[in-house]
């Protein structure tokens, strides 16, 4: 098990956020009204504030994997989400190299020089995006960290984050992803409601984030970090707020560990085998006829179309067993650990 070193604030600024050559202002601007407005339909739906009140029904969706008497930790990843980049990876990648293997092939034998054309324009592209979602898509998933988490400590002010710096660019991709841990002042991160507009071809979706952005100092706005609570799967409009006004309160007001006594921990075990990675991920595997029980529409649905849902899950499902055959155990460093104390099972009284 490997101990990370903890970066104090200020210590770590994030790769693309640091200034660009022969300037000194951050390249994501700063964290301030002016520079950063709400009201968007994408970007900043909102910014919140601390000291006043975002939703009525604070949530927590299962992402809080442990409690301490004065703070709680967050997972960066359930267990259904992991393989998805593995699935990218291998299905896209493919899809990429079938494009650029029948332009290369079109190339050749064709007698049309408009077509031949495009195909020389078109194959080495499809064959670089291919090469790129490829690479990326098995380094975010495999050889990775068993969990990401973020903790919240009131007792403190502070919030401690385990991260994998992913480097930048096509070059990238070929150097170290390092492990860290990171510290952050509460009082210089700031609160976000995010959202992405994304066209489909069939309709348009809109994805929402809740994101927290770490200033410089407090006298220096600049961004130097940004990081994220949950997912655009798991969030809505609606439970982006709900999801911010439980980590507000418990920061702020002495709030409870969790939004409900009843709301169990986020299960971090790992599935035993691969036919229980396939049951994480998606309608089949463990689980079969309980899933239809409670969701009858869904496992209709996931049916109707098992000639395309089958072969995905169940490479996802791949996916998600080698991301936890090749993962790396790490640990939070040991003034952390005596900062937030030992864990707890339950809620305190």
């Amino acid at each position: 098990m490997k101990e990370l070193e903890l970066l104090k604030h200020g210590e770590r600024v994030r790769l693309e956020y640091a200034p660009p050559p022969g300037t000194t202002e951050g390249a994501m601007g700063a964290s301030t009204e002016e520079e950063r407005p709400g009201g968007q339909i994408s970007g900043i739906v909102k910014r919140y504030r601390k000291d006043r009140t975002a939703e009525g029904f604070p949530q927590a969706l299962g992402w809080i994997k442990a409690t301490y008497k004065d703070a709680i930790e967050y997972t960066g990843m359930t267990k259904e989400l992991r393989g998805y980049g593995f699935f990218l990876a291998v299905f896209f990648g493919g899809v990429g190299f079938a494009v650029s293997l029948i332009a290369a092939i079109d190339f050749f034998t064709t007698n049309d020089w408009f077509l031949a054309l495009l195909d020389a324009a078109f194959g080495p592209v499809a064959l670089a995006f291919s090469l790129w979602i490829t690479t990326f898509g098995l380094r975010v998933d495999l050889f990775k960290p068993t969990d990401l988490p973020i903790i919240f400590d009131r007792k403190h002010g502070k919030i401690y984050r385990i991260l994998r710096e992913e480097q930048p660019g096509w070059r990238g991709l070929f150097k170290p992803w390092p492990v860290l841990a990171c510290e952050y002042e509460w009082e210089l991160v700031d609160a976000e409601h995010e959202a992405e507009v994304l066209a489909t071809g069939a309709t348009i979706v809109r994805n929402h984030f809740l994101m927290f952005i770490v200033r410089k100092s407090a006298s220096d706005p600049t961004i130097i970090d940004s990081f994220q609570i949950a997912n655009a799967n798991s969030l809505s409009e609606h439970l982006v707020p709900a999801t911010w006004e439980h980590i507000r309160r418990f920061m702020e007001e002495g709030g409870p560990h969790l939004p409900s006594l009843t709301e169990p921990l986020a299960n971090m075990e790992a599935p035993p085998d691969w036919w229980h990675s396939v049951g994480a991920t998606g309608p089949f595997g463990p689980g079969y006829m309980k899933r239809w029980n409670e969701q009858p529409g869904y496992m209709w649905f996931m049916h109707l179309a098992s000639p395309v849902t089958l072969p995905m899950f169940l490479l996802w499902g791949t996916g998600n067993w080698l991301s936890y055959k090749t993962a790396i155990t790490v640990d939070w460093p040991q003034e952390v650990k005596r900062a937030v104390g030992p864990s707890m099972k339950s809620e305190p009284v």
